[in-house]
């Protein structure tokens, strides 16, 4: 090899070694995907155009080795794969807009109208308690009373201010048992014993855990997984807080959340809980609580025994991609809100007078299918007393304008 020569593989060298050392994401790199809500081409389109940018560069170089190439084209993958942040099935993990501009067959490029829903109509949420949450209470949005579900007079007698028209959609798709699979070999974990039922997607053995990856369960949950803890003897010693011992466990087996949260715990005798309540981005806005069945905001859980993690319960990681949709006004929805009622008969008779004092603009899961929405919704309570007890009345109102809901 010539003086020369040896010269340019030291200057290549020199930059790898600075991109290695640059390439790893900044903390809170997958929130601020979220939170901005860019619209993102999907990763190996992008890893792609970069890989031909960079062969169209290597080609002015006639000198370039051969091995140097070959390190700057796993550089190239290196970085996008990077950019991702994170295990996702099907696809890139940040969520993509259907509603990005698009190139018809002859080239041209259109844009959709803004709030046009290029997901179609959609199927509307299920009313508060109209079915039964999968999910266990998970803080902050939790119930502080039973919840009343019988008929009502309504009042709204609150004050919410929503500076913004529209509001994404999000969709995915249900995954299969490779999909499962997939996600169980990212864990470090094996196939160990067959399916039990149609929701089961597998159920794994890793190295001191096992792992259940369960469908979802219409109108109640999204797809699911569960982590148990099987030798507590591999565990490190508790963090100075629960947050920080689950925390540490959920990077050590990469399964912390790819979305934003707000982290709450609980507790009930030896065991804590350390929720972790999902939220969606509201561009314009601020972040919305994603709520179960029972108005109450969930996400992923671990469940700590004697200040050790024992238990994960959690949404399966899917790539999702959204949409904007026009929504109602908060005056509409207090409307609708008020002139609503609840098909079954109520303890409380006459039907109780209960005044709405609080409103949130929250996310609910929207079973259809082979594929199910995140779609933006209001949130309505208040509470009224019977008999002595303290009762929570909740009345959930589709946030999307009802020209675009099938139902």
């Amino acid at each position: 090899m010539s003086d020369e020569e040896d010269l340019e593989l030291q200057a290549l060298q020199r930059q790898l070694d600075d991109a290695f050392q640059t390439t790893r994401p900044r903390a809170g790199f997958e929130d601020h995907l979220w939170a901005e809500l860019q619209v993102r081409r999907p990763w190996w389109q992008r890893v792609r155009a970069g890989i031909a940018g960079l062969v169209g560069g290597i080609r002015r170089i006639p000198a370039a080795p051969a091995g140097a190439v070959a390190a700057l084209l796993v550089v190239a993958i290196f970085i996008g794969v990077l950019a991702q942040g994170g295990f996702h099935l099907r696809g890139g993990g940040a969520a993509t807009s259907a509603g990005s501009p698009f190139q018809d067959e002859k080239g041209a490029q259109h844009v959709p109208a803004v709030g046009s829903g290029s997901f179609g109509r959609l199927p509307a949420p299920a009313a508060p308690g109209s079915a039964s949450s999968t999910y266990p209470s998970q803080s902050s949005l939790a119930l502080n009373a039973p919840l009343y579900t019988g008929p009502a007079t309504l009042v709204w007698a609150g004050h919410l201010s929503i500076p913004v028209s529209t509001a994404p959609v999000y969709r995915f798709y249900e995954p299969t048992a490779v999909d499962a699979d997939k996600f169980a070999m990212a864990l470090g974990a094996s196939p160990a014993l067959q399916s039990s039922g149609a929701q089961e997607l597998g159920r794994y053995s890793g190295d001191g855990f096992t792992l259940e990856v369960l469908s979802s369960t219409p109108n109640s949950r999204e797809p699911l997984y569960v982590v148990n803890v099987t030798d507590r003897s591999r565990l490190p010693a508790p963090g100075p807080t629960p947050a920080s011992t689950a925390d540490s466990f959920l990077a050590a087996h990469r399964l912390s959340p790819g979305w934003p949260d707000n982290v709450t715990v609980d507790q009930s005798g030896n065991l804590m809980y350390v929720n972790y309540l999902r939220q969606f981005a509201v561009p314009g806005y601020t972040f919305a609580y994603l709520v179960d069945p029972s108005g109450t905001g969930y996400g992923l859980r671990v469940q700590l025994e004697s200040g050790q993690p024992v238990m994960v319960t959690g949404p399966l990681p899917l790539s999702i991609e959204s949409a904007d949709y026009r929504i109602i006004s908060v005056d509409q929805a207090a409307r609708s809100a008020v002139a609503s009622s609840t098909n079954g008969g109520g303890f409380a008779t006459p039907p109780p007078t209960v005044r709405l004092t609080s409103a949130k603009l929250v996310y609910a899961l929207v079973w259809a299918g082979d594929h199910s929405f995140y779609e933006p919704a209001f949130l309505f309570s208040g509470t009224f007393t019977h008999n002595g007890v303290t009762y929570v009345k909740r009345v959930l109102v589709p946030a999307v304008d009802p020209s675009q809901l099938s139902s």
